[in-house]
Parts: structure tokens; C-alpha cells; sequence
């Protein structure tokens, strides 16, 4: 269900207002012109306008003034006794008006002018309209409190991502160095086209399975700078990669884990990714063979996938299920991902 903005709940409050009083006036106007025709119905609608006209005010000055100024800040002692004076004051008040505008009224009986039982049940209707109101206020500053530690949490871990991103690249480059590979150029030049994205795209909000795609292309290729033949990596996507969107740099983590954990003194390791994505439905799936206990751990194994792992509870919430399984000497993670609307 959609949040309704502060706009809309003050146009709904209004036309709820309109409403309200409508209703209430409309039986002085039926009676009016159905009724039969006299004096007494012809000063009828007249004495049902004042008599709105006193509650309007009472409702609104209760709503507006007293409940939130008095209550709220001075107690229910000081509130029941301004309540008490002002509806006296309105009492004689409409009495005065009454006997001034309608002296017909001594022929029919009693005023239609509002008494106390209709005083008091305007105000009780008053102080349910405004803790209506002030309870949406508080769940809205709730809700942008809310929506305002989300962000700073996303951005955050987002911030985790680059320094632990470069930590593992870095360390691909160590190793071309000391083997004073020629592919240590290109590799550099690989670096600064993932950095550049990084910089870039890396800060939308949300970006195309394409760019993401481009991005993850480039890492693996890096990779293979570093593993040459001796990893196996079949790297399949498919589906309208163009219109889905998602977080930049959601996948990456997986990739990063299947190569840090996928090699060691594996004999002819595979990595295997697969992508697709169909209706709004994103299935990645990515397959490495495990390493023996201990030989690609490091300090910030872990990092990586409860990272994503926590930014997908935040995005996604219910629309996502990851699944990772490692039996049979392999490691698994199978993610299906719904696109937010």
C-alpha cells in the first residue's frame, strides 16, 4: 500500500471537513423544503446555519487551540476548565443570538440552538479528529526518521564495499607484480575502468543489469589477467538485461567470493555464472569449487556477502530469496531478485 504524503492527507482532511458539515446542515434543508410551509420551517435552515455555525467553531478552536496548546502542554485540569468557560460563554452567547434574531422561537418551545450535550459531543468528535491528525504526524516523522537511518545505513555500506572492492584487487595486482607480469599494465588499466564506474555509476540509486553487467565483466576479466588458464570461468547472462534495474554493485560480491574461495590448490577450478532476467524476476546464480579449509581466508573473508546480504534486507525485503549451499565440493548462491515498482 502506498504512504500518503503530507499533501494528500490535508486534501483528504479537507474534503472529509466538507463532508462532515454537509451532512449535518443537509437535515435543516430536507426539512426546509419538505416540510410543511410556515413560519417555523421558514426560520428553520437560518437557525441550523448559526447552530453549525457555533459547533464549527467550538470543533475548530478545540482541534486547533485547546487540545494541542492546553492539553498537550498545560494538563487536563487547565484544559476541562478552558473548555468549561469558553462552552458557558458560547452558551449564552447563542441564547443572546437566539432571542435577538428569532423571537418566534417563544412559539414553538425550546431554541434549536446547540445545549451542552451537543457542545460536548462536538468536542469529543474535535479531539478524535485531532489525535487522528497528530497521529499521522508522528508516524510520518517516524517513517522519515526511518527512511533517513536507512539511507545513511545504504550509504555506509556502500562505503564498505569500495575500500573492501580495492582490498581484493589490490592483491590480484600484488601478485602480477611479483611476477613481474606484462599483464600488469592492462590489469591497471582494467582497475581505472571498474574505479571510473565506481565514481559514476557506482552512486545512482539504481542503474541497468547492462551497466552492472559491463562492471561485472570487467572484473572477471581482471581476474583472468591474474589466473590465466588456470581457472575455468563460463559466464552466461540472458533476458531483457536492459530494463531492469537494481542497486550498482549488489552482484559483485558473490563474483569476489567465488574467486577469493574458488582457487587455492584446487586442480582445474570453474567458476560458473549465470544470469537471467525475465518479467522483473532476476535470477544470478554463481557455482565455484571449494578451496581446502584455511588457504583463501583472510581477515575480511565475510565482509563481502554479509554486506550485500544486509543491503537486500533493506532494499528488497521481501522480494528476494537468496539461497547459498556448499555440498559436493561446491559453493552456491542462487539469488532471485523482484524489481521494485
Amino acid at each position: 500500500m502506498k504512504s500518503i504524503n503530507n499533501n494528500g492527507f490535508s486534501f483528504q482532511l479537507i474534503i472529509i471537513n466538507i463532508i462532515f458539515w454537509i451532512l449535518l446542515t443537509l437535515p435543516a434543508f430536507l426539512f426546509r423544503y419538505n416540510g410543511p410551509s410556515n413560519n417555523f420551517s421558514e426560520y428553520f435552515i437560518y437557525r441550523a446555519l448559526i447552530n453549525n455555525t457555533i459547533l464549527a467553531i467550538i470543533f475548530y478552536a478545540n482541534a486547533y487551540y485547546f487540545f494541542p496548546s492546553v492539553l498537550k502542554k498545560k494538563g487536563i485540569l487547565l484544559y476541562l476548565l478552558a473548555i468549561a468557560v469558553s462552552l458557558l460563554l458560547v452558551w449564552f452567547l447563542s441564547k443572546y443570538v437566539d432571542q435577538q434574531l428569532f423571537p418566534i422561537k417563544r412559539k414553538w418551545g425550546k431554541p434549536f440552538f446547540p445545549n451542552f450535550i451537543s457542545y460536548i459531543f462536538i468536542i469529543g468528535i474535535s479531539c478524535s479528529y485531532r489525535i487522528i491528525i497528530d497521529n499521522f504526524k508522528s508516524r510520518k516523522l517516524n517513517k522519515d526518521k526511518e527512511t533517513e537511518n536507512l539511507k545513511t545505513e545504504l550509504s555506509f555500506l556502500r562505503s564498505q564495499i569500495s575500500p573492501h572492492f580495492m582490498f581484493n584487487v589490490l592483491n590480484n595486482l600484488v601478485s602480477l607484480a611479483r611476477k613481474k607480469s606484462d599483464k600488469m599494465e592492462p590489469a591497471l588499466i582494467q582497475l581505472s575502468n571498474l574505479l571510473r564506474y565506481m565514481l559514476y555509476e557506482g552512486t545512482q540509486d539504481k542503474i541497468s543489469l547492462t551497466q552492472e553487467l559491463k562492471y561485472l565483466n570487467g572484473y572477471i576479466d581482471l581476474q583472468k589477467l591474474r589466473f590465466g588458464d588456470d581457472v575455468i570461468i563460463i559466464f552466461n547472462a540472458e533476458g531483457d538485461l536492459e530494463h531492469f534495474y537494481l542497486e550498482p554493485m549488489l552482484l559483485i560480491p558473490f563474483v569476489e567470493n567465488a574467486f577469493k574461495h574458488g582457487m587455492g590448490t584446487i586442480e582445474n577450478p570453474m567458476i560458473k555464472i549465470k544470469l537471467t532476467a525475465v518479467n522483473k524476476t532476476l535470477n544470478f546464480l554463481v557455482e565455484n569449487d571449494i578451496a581446502n579449509i584455511g588457504e583463501s581466508k583472510d581477515d575480511s573473508s565475510g565482509i563481502g556477502l554479509n554486506n550485500v546480504k544486509r543491503r537486500l534486507d533493506l532494499l528488497y525485503k521481501n522480494n528476494y530469496k537468496l539461497t547459498i549451499s556448499n555440498h559436493d565440493g561446491k559453493y552456491i548462491v542462487d539469488l532471485k531478485l523482484t524489481a521494485n515498482d
